[in-house]
């Protein structure tokens, strides 16, 4: 079976590869932290409003990067 070799990404396009990684992971972790009832149960509303912030302003960072990506 032959082997495929993928062509060497560019500094930036990895450096934007790491970048949607992050986020992605952010962005799972505030999921879950959000979707978790004990936490939501317990956590000041404020609280609980600057996670979904964060997890709206991590989705369109996400959103940007990926339609940057692909054009």
């Amino acid at each position: 079976m032959a082997a495929t070799i993928d062509a060497p990404q560019s500094g930036t396009e990895q450096s934007q590869n790491d970048q949607i990684t992050q986020l992605e992971q952010e962005i799972q972790r505030i999921s879950n932290k959000l979707s978790n009832s004990g936490y939501v149960s317990k956590a000041p509303a404020a609280a609980i409003e600057k996670e979904r912030i964060r997890l709206e302003k991590f989705e369109q960072s996400l959103k940007t990067l990926r339609e940057r990506q692909a054009s």
